[in-house]
């Protein structure tokens, strides 16, 4: 008879992590910090400089996205008018869905609050999220979005009737977005 000691050992050592997230190997263009649970980047203090030292970015760790990441999940299309007023057009948007990206950071159920690099934030609930269903939008008109014009990213939501909707998702369509902070 065997003794039953390695069985208890075997139970006892800790299990192996299967959800780990995998880390951006490309530009990351897009980071979720604050409440997350999935994380594949260092912390990052106020003063750190960069991108994030002018609105004064830190958080204890981050999901960084890079484009191949987000192009990875399912790729959504929302055309809607844009542009400076008076001068809008037609402009076809595609990425995933934002609920998407918040659940592969373990952001389910928080708050998004978008910030814009030159410090705009928006605050979207979660029922928000997946009530509209946005898309954080890393192409326009088929081409990746740049620094210097709508990206690397942007919140975009689907047309809608509803004038309150409409007036409220406007100013929760953050374009210029490399930053999502989580609560």
């Amino acid at each position: 008879m065997r003794p039953a000691l390695p069985l208890c050992l075997t139970l006892l050592a800790p299990l192996p992590s299967f959800a780990e997230m995998a880390r951006p190997e490309g530009h990351v263009l897009v980071s979720l910090g604050g409440a997350v649970s999935e994380t594949n980047l260092p912390a990052r203090a106020a003063e750190d400089g960069g991108l994030y030292g002018f609105p004064e970015v830190s958080y204890d760790a981050a999901a960084g996205f890079d484009a191949a990441m987000l192009d990875g999940l399912e790729q959504i299309e929302i055309t809607i008018p844009y542009g400076p007023e008076g001068d809008q057009r037609n402009i076809a948007f595609s990425g995933p869905l934002l609920s998407a990206v918040m659940e592969m950071a373990g952001a389910s159920g928080k708050t998004a609050k978008p910030m814009a690099m030159d410090g705009y934030q928006a605050e979207i609930p979660w029922e928000d999220i997946t009530e509209h269903q946005p898309i954080l939008a890393t192409h326009a008109d088929g081409a990746p979005m740049g620094i210097g014009g709508y990206g690397p990213t942007m919140i975009v939501f689907p047309p809608t009737e509803d004038d309150e909707t409409r007036q409220t998702q406007a100013s929760q369509q953050v374009w210029a977005l490399a930053y999502i902070g989580i609560e």
